[in-house]
């Protein structure tokens, strides 16, 4: 049988342990040392991204599992459509035992953006984009963990997530992001160059099968000064704490099934 299953829609609150690691976070990318004095303008500003991240943010995610119908050297077709990137269809060649695709992405909303204000000095609008990329990545690593959760109980292997706009795939592959999933009902539209609104939202795909010997197309890759390069035998990255980033969730997530 494949893993396939229907549409998963995640819901999440934001909690004490998660607001902790946030600020943490926060301070060492706004380039505060441990113990540093913050500015009180920039504690200020902290405080109230953390209070709104609080009491207003609604975290959401959503992922399906669909099977792969075929591949070939420029990309892999699924129901949904085609994923266009050799790379990441030289992953799923190495994969044996019923291959599918998870297809997933997470959103923060529009709230944070909106407390923000377009027109906010600077300051404010470092440390309230600093803290949204923070937050949306961990979101997308709790979801990560939600269907990662899933394929363990099946024995299913997985890949690392490989997003549009990386590696070989264009991001008009943000189009079959949003199609294969119906983002709309999670708030995410796109616009005419496929960037995702709200803009703290990530989509991503990952491979999944009995047997995923390697985790990203990196090890096959002869680009060895890009940014995004994971470890040579593909199966961890910096980015990779699923571990540590699924124990700050304060609560365990709303789920609809469709």
């Amino acid at each position: 049988m494949h893993a396939n299953e229907g549409l998963i829609i995640l819901e999440y609150s934001v909690g004490s342990q998660l607001l902790a690691s946030l600020r943490s976070k926060l301070v060492q990318e706004l380039g505060y040392g441990t113990h540093a004095t913050i500015d009180p303008i920039v504690k200020e500003t902290l405080d109230e991204v953390l209070d709104t991240a609080e009491k207003i943010v609604k975290p959401r995610g959503m992922y399906r599992i669909l099977p792969v119908l075929d591949t070939d050297a420029e990309g892999v077709l699924t129901r949904v459509g085609t994923i266009r990137s050799a790379m990441f269809a030289r992953l799923l060649g190495k994969c044996t035992g019923n291959p599918s695709i998870v297809f997933m992405v997470a959103t923060l909303g529009n709230e944070l953006e909106s407390r923000c204000g377009t027109q906010a000095p600077l300051y404010r609008q470092m440390v309230f984009d600093s803290a949204g990329s923070i937050l949306v990545e961990t979101v997308a690593d709790m979801v990560e963990a939600d269907w990662r959760g899933r394929l363990n109980r099946l024995g299913f292997q997985y890949s690392l997530r490989f997003s549009p706009g990386y590696c070989d795939w264009a991001l008009d592959g943000q189009r079959l992001m949003a199609a294969s999933l119906n983002t709309e009902k999670v708030g995410i539209h796109l616009t005419s160059d496929f960037i995702m609104i709200p803009s703290k939202s990530i989509s991503a795909i990952a491979a999944t099968a009995r047997q995923v010997p390697i985790a990203a197309p990196c090890s096959f890759c002869k680009k060895s000064d890009c940014l995004s390069r994971r470890s040579t035998d593909g199966l961890r990255c910096r980015h990779d704490t699923i571990g540590e980033s699924i124990s700050l969730g304060s609560t365990t997530p709303g789920r609809k099934s469709t």
